[in-house]
């Protein structure tokens, strides 16, 4: 081995590289070797920090563990599969049109109300302007009662200049705060389902179809966040990135709040069998005949759940690339019959696109 190559290759191990902390985002805190094998660092992730991170450790481990994945050799890499094929469309996601929709709905809020203010207060300074032109500002203080009078005009005229901060607070309290937390809901669903991806490329092979996004003709309830089809089965998965503390039985889903359990409106395992319902539906009409496995991904590491017989497949983040390796287990289903289901949501895909 010569000397240059020798400079290029990492000055850390792979197991200090692996331990060192990631600085970044919601997965500041974590070690990089598990964030990375659970598929919530991708190799983009990395090449990020190898250029960003102020920490020259952190630069180094990252660059350790992206050389070490991208020189891991398959024995059998003459005869693979390829990637997994992912079927996206150009078109923003329900979650990405869910944030747009309160970002401007936000700036709609505070144009509607800033406007019109400062229209006001420019028309009342000039026409207080030149109302006053000729008036006389001597104001006698001879008597309690003009004292009293000048008393009340300095209040009314400090209620006027601060009625507009109150007001701007008591709407971003009860309007505005509200908004934002919607905001960080969908953002939160967004970067569960990107974390969800990333194991789904780490883990399946072009054997595999993925459709992201998918939306059903005439359905209007929010889009399917990923279909998969393969050599073992279909499968529909609801990704759920929700925050706090839940527990489920059967299709009753409750969260803790302030010490309480509350009743969650919207059931996952419910929403996730409807979804693939539907789906097996839409294949049916078409001709096709193809059990839709239905499973809720509950993408948020953070978050706590506890469950008791749910009514479908509930998966955790950190053992999403278990499961998705098991599913070689499953019974296999002909390759005609992929082939025909990949047409017909190609097709819908399109489709929806070109709406």
């Amino acid at each position: 081995m010569d000397s240059t190559t020798a400079k290029k290759l990492p000055q850390m191990s792979l197991n200090d590289a692996r331990s060192v902390i990631w600085p970044f985002r919601d997965l500041k805190g974590q070690a990089i070797g598990p964030l990375f094998d659970k598929g919530l660092l991708s190799l983009q992730d990395l090449g990020f920090a190898i250029r960003q991170a102020y920490d020259w450790r952190v630069r180094e481990a990252a660059r350790t563990v992206l050389l070490h994945a991208l020189t891991q050799e398959s024995p059998e890499s003459e005869n693979a599969p390829g990637p997994l094929n992912v079927v996206a469309v150009e078109r923003r996601s329900f979650s990405e049109r869910r944030q747009l929709i309160i970002a401007y709905l936000e700036g709609i809020i505070l144009g509607g109300v800033s406007v019109p203010l400062l229209i006001f207060s420019i028309w009342y300074f000039i026409h207080d302007m030149t109302s006053n032109r000729e008036r006389s500002f001597d104001i006698p203080l001879s008597t309690p009662r003009d004292i009293i009078v000048l008393i009340i005009a300095m209040l009314i005229l400090v209620l006027g200049i601060a009625a507009p901060y109150i007001f701007f607070k008591l709407l971003e309290r009860l309007v505005l705060d509200r908004l934002d937390e919607k905001l960080k809901l969908y953002r939160k669903g967004q970067l569960g389902e990107d974390c969800v991806l990333n194991v789904m490329y780490s883990v399946l092979d072009g054997r595999w179809w993925l459709f992201p996004n998918m939306e059903l003709p005439g359905r209007r309830l929010g889009d399917l966040d990923f279909v998969l089809v393969g050599p073992h089965g279909m499968w529909s998965f609801e990704v759920k990135a929700y925050t706090g503390e839940y527990r489920n039985t059967g299709e009753h889903w409750e969260k803790c709040y302030g010490g309480k359990w509350h009743t969650v409106r919207k059931s996952p395992t419910r929403q996730a069998r409807r979804n693939a319902a539907e789906l097996g539906q839409l294949l049916s009409t078409n001709g096709i005949k193809q059990w839709v496995n239905s499973v809720v991904i509950w993408a948020n590491p953070e978050s706590t759940v506890s469950l008791s017989n749910p009514s479908c497949d509930v998966w955790m983040l950190d053992q999403l690339s278990q499961h998705l390796k098991a599913l070689s287990d499953e019974r296999p289903i002909p390759q005609t019959q992929i082939a025909q289901i990949v047409e017909v949501l190609k097709k819908i895909h399109q489709d929806d696109e070109d709406i």
